[in-house]
């Protein structure tokens, strides 16, 4: 009687078994990702994101940034959209990291959630502050609310 299996020990063998599987399968599918999302170094979860808390603008600028699909000038060119603006209201081109390097941004600096020692200065810079922010997604939408970066600066 005492060697046979338990519910618990049946669900904690089954737990195993299924992150397991999972984990192979994020594997085989991580390796057809673009370098862009790769980037982010996001892992593969199951649960409930916190991201789909979000209200849903907001939701929309970070799987923009995420997947580099949006209001971009290298997106506008490769699809010949003729009517799209391809700078910022501060006369850079539009970028996925740009929103962290706009001078514009910079204004309000001392108000970013998780705010680095000094505000970022280049592409790499700007996309490992941009790491931390998508971490967490109220601080994301935290620092929209401040910048007003999507409201005011980088207008369609």
């Amino acid at each position: 009687m005492a060697s046979e299996p338990t519910i618990s020990g049946i669900r904690s063998v089954f737990r195993t078994l299924r992150k397991g599987a999972q984990s192979q399968w994020w594997a085989a599918k991580a390796a057809k990702l673009s370098t862009w999302y790769k980037k982010w170094g996001l892992s593969y979860e199951v649960k409930p994101l916190p991201e789909l808390d979000l209200p849903r603008s907001t939701l929309h600028y970070l799987l923009a940034l995420r997947t580099s699909h949006g209001d971009f000038s290298w997106y506008h060119r490769k699809f010949l959209h003729a009517d799209a603006t391809l700078t910022c209201s501060c006369g850079q081109p539009k970028t996925p990291e740009h929103i962290t390097l706009c001078r514009k941004t910079r204004t309000a600096f001392r108000f970013w959630p998780q705010k680095p020692l000094t505000p970022p200065t280049n592409q790499g810079e700007g996309i490992n502050y941009l790491k931390c922010l998508i971490a967490k997604p109220s601080d994301f939408a935290r620092f929209l609310g401040v910048t007003e970066f999507y409201s005011t600066i980088y207008t369609r």
